[in-house]
């Protein structure tokens, strides 16, 4: 349901509503964008860490820098591809979002409408943020290795080799995914105005 379609029937069911619709309609719109962006980049840590332990309690040979990162970023890549997250907002209970964007101002036919309008928002701006997320991470192997964070050497020490490095990697990308999710959480909108 696109807004349009909920704002013409609030305007047939005026009684439904007790309250500013349209800054309800607001609010609800950049809440509903900002915890699409934020859950979608938890998601993704959560599905890096799993990367991560396994690479921590790994065992392997010596390997560059610049050939793990870029194996490791692609990997991640195609992982986070193949599971994006599909938002169940129902499930939440009434104090949770979205439900607590909704005042008791709304009768039960209008707090529905919301519902299904804020559910297939999230839904459309989680999955956008999500094919975000892969490309980013696709493409952080070239600017880590750009920016001189890796490098060519691979020395036949214990600090180079592939799981080592590879937990490294995958370290610098949590790290950015979590500074992504604070940002999502700055505040309404903050973070879809900068895109």
């Amino acid at each position: 349901m696109e807004r349009i379609e909920l704002e013409n029937w609030i305007a047939d069911h005026p009684d439904s509503i007790h309250t500013d619709s349209k800054a309800l309609l607001d609010r609800c719109e950049l809440d509903a964008i900002d915890h699409a962006h934020r859950d979608a980049w938890l998601e993704a840590i959560r599905i890096a860490r799993k990367r991560l332990r396994r690479f921590e309690h790994g065992f392997g040979n010596p390997a560059s820098d610049t050939f793990v990162t870029r194996e490791v970023c692609h990997e991640i890549a195609r992982e986070l591809k193949l599971h994006e997250p599909v938002p169940d907002f129902r499930d939440r209970g009434r104090d949770e979002w979205p439900g607590r964007s909704l005042p008791d101002a709304l009768d039960s036919d209008a707090r529905e409408k919301f519902l299904d309008w804020i559910e297939e928002l999230a839904a459309k701006e989680e999955h956008s943020t999500w094919r975000e997320i892969v490309h980013f991470t696709d493409r952080r192997a070239r600017s880590l290795i750009r920016e001189g964070h890796m490098t060519d050497r691979c020395d036949w020490d214990l600090n180079h080799t592939y799981p080592l490095v590879a937990a490294r990697v995958v370290k610098m990308l949590i790290a950015e995914f979590e500074a992504h999710a604070a940002f999502a959480l700055e505040g309404p909108s903050e973070m879809s105005s900068r895109h």
